[in-house]
């Protein structure tokens, strides 16, 4: 890997301990001003509608030649806005403003960050690319929830987001000392036509692999969210220790960091087609066999159930990000490519807690566990058989074998 693609590494890695120091703190800090629940919980909300207002805006200005300039900007923002906490002191008005730019630039950071790592592997080697890049991700929201708890406890939660929150200086500087990507060629500009047909046609044109991509992670996440929701409150109901949940939940979350880091090597001999087939599969049944598990070896079986949920869900984290990194390497543009991968799991993240709470709510937490399961599977499947891409990726033999790795 050469040095751009690490140090953009190394900016994705910062860009999400940022977010993890917030995403830990942000209620504690709302509860200390003494907010209702409801306000919390629509604050919170309002974090990920912005994040998903971002993704096709930023996509559709993203080009290599200037996406420093775009990386610089986005992380000073992001930098004033998890530190400007410390200097609004829960006025309501402006907590909603600094809470509205901090969606947006973290979103913003994500569209073009992705953008900027398939421009620096020019689209080659897409398994190992994007298994690195989908680790720093990972590894960044682990690191920021240590961090972050750990200093707000020393010196509480205010100066915690002012001093932590100016991590993205450090992006910053791996921005800068990144080479530069330049232009490709792009296609030239009808005259005459208006920007937003120019813009709609680009998003009527986006290639059909890129939509499975996007199936996979809003599928991942409405699932994944849905039971991170839930699961707390099915298990302690069946006899299970607080604890012992939070043990499952960490176990999934480490497991689906680890294997981002194998990935590559293991696309070198598989079909990633066919990993994708039969993980998308074992991770709709690891969320419908919840209800199934009891008796004395419930513990046991249930940790081995999220362990292998963990595997499955950061190998489609992989391969659907590296379906979209291939692009790169037939010359397509990206930035577009990315906001619609990264609304995806915008999409999941807001849809997978209103859906497991409905559908719990009209059928108990088991059935919704099985359901949205189903449901999701069937989403998934659909999108796939709509086009000739997504057909293609429905490949269940690893004899045929084409390497994300080319």
């Amino acid at each position: 890997l050469g040095g751009g693609i690490v140090l953009t590494y190394l900016v994705c890695l910062v860009t999400t301990t940022t977010e993890g120091v917030h995403n830990l703190l942000f209620p504690l800090y709302l509860d200390q001003y003494g907010f209702a629940l409801t306000i919390i919980g629509t604050l919170s909300s309002l974090l990920g509608v912005m994040r998903l207002a971002s993704r096709l805006p930023i996509g559709a200005r993203y080009r290599g030649s200037r996406a420093k300039g775009q990386q610089l900007f986005w992380l000073a923002l992001l930098l004033v806005s998890t530190s400007g906490y410390a200097f609004v002191h829960g006025e309501l008005a402006l907590v909603v403003a600094v809470t509205v730019v901090h969606g947006f630039s973290f979103g913003a950071l994500g569209t073009i960050n992705l953008a900027v790592a398939i421009d620096q592997s020019g689209g080659r080697r897409a398994g190992a690319v994007m298994g690195w890049y989908t680790a720093a991700l990972s590894a960044g929201y682990a690191i920021g929830a240590f961090a972050g708890g750990a200093f707000a406890d020393r010196i509480g939660i205010e100066a915690t987001l002012l001093w932590l929150g100016l991590t993205p200086l450090a992006a910053m500087l791996a921005v800068w000392l990144t080479p530069p990507i330049p232009e490709t060629e792009r296609a030239a500009v009808t005259p005459g036509i208006p920007l937003w047909r120019r813009g709609v046609a680009a998003f009527v044109g986006i290639d059909g692999r890129v939509w499975l991509a996007f199936t996979i992670v809003l599928f991942l996440n409405i699932l994944s969210d849905s039971t991170d929701t839930f699961f707390p409150l099915y298990g302690t109901a069946i006899g299970l220790p607080v604890a012992f949940v939070g043990l499952l939940k960490g176990s999934k979350s480490a497991s689906a960091t680890v294997i981002r880091f194998f990935a590559g090597a293991l696309f070198r001999f598989l079909d990633y087609r066919a990993i994708n087939f039969w993980a998308v599969l074992l991770f709709a049944a690891s969320t419908f066999v919840i209800p199934f598990v009891a008796g004395p070896l419930a513990g046991s079986v249930l940790f081995a159930v999220f362990l292998g949920a963990g595997l499955c869900r950061g190998i489609l984290r992989v391969t659907s990000a590296a379906t979209v990194a291939e692009l790169r390497a037939e010359g397509r543009d990206i930035g577009l490519s990315s906001g619609v991968y990264n609304s995806g799991l915008d999409l999941g993240a807001i849809i997978g807690p209103a859906a497991g709470g409905l559908v719990s709510a009209a059928f108990g937490i088991p059935a919704m566990f099985q359901l949205l399961a189903l449901g999701s599977l069937a989403l998934y499947f659909a999108v796939a058989l709509s086009s000739q891409a997504g057909r293609s990726a429905l490949t269940p033999s690893f004899r045929a074998k084409v390497p994300a790795d080319r």
